[in-house]
């Protein structure tokens, strides 16, 4: 119910955060296909993430990005970055960011 009214949403939906430094297309391929597939059998399609999320990878590669996007995701959240990067970032108040993904599969940006 909470879902459906809009009150509660579902972010990223993998099974478990994936490792950015050291992963396997395959590994996190199959976190988010266990992971989404569970949201949709229990709560039903409109459960179904549009926002990653992650916490505390080591790393951000441009084909975390691709992978988003092709699971369904609009954005991501991440927690992690470089201090003079956020500072510089904070005081030209440009903390929003375009992650392109791999040109290689099209346009895909989160």
């Amino acid at each position: 119910m909470l879902i459906n009214e809009g009150r509660l949403e579902i972010v990223n939906g993998a099974w478990a955060m994936n490792d950015e430094a050291a992963v396997h297309y395959q590994s996190t391929i199959d976190q988010y296909t266990l992971g989404l597939r569970f949201i949709e059998d229990t709560l039903g399609k409109c459960a179904r993430p549009r926002i990653g999320w992650q916490i505390d990878p080591f790393g951000h590669s441009r084909e975390q990005a691709s992978l988003l996007s092709q699971f369904g995701m609009d954005g991501v959240f991440f927690a992690r970055v470089d201090y003079r990067d956020k500072q510089k970032r904070l005081n030209e108040q440009t903390m929003d960011m375009l992650w392109t993904g791999s040109v290689n599969l099209g346009r895909y940006d989160v």
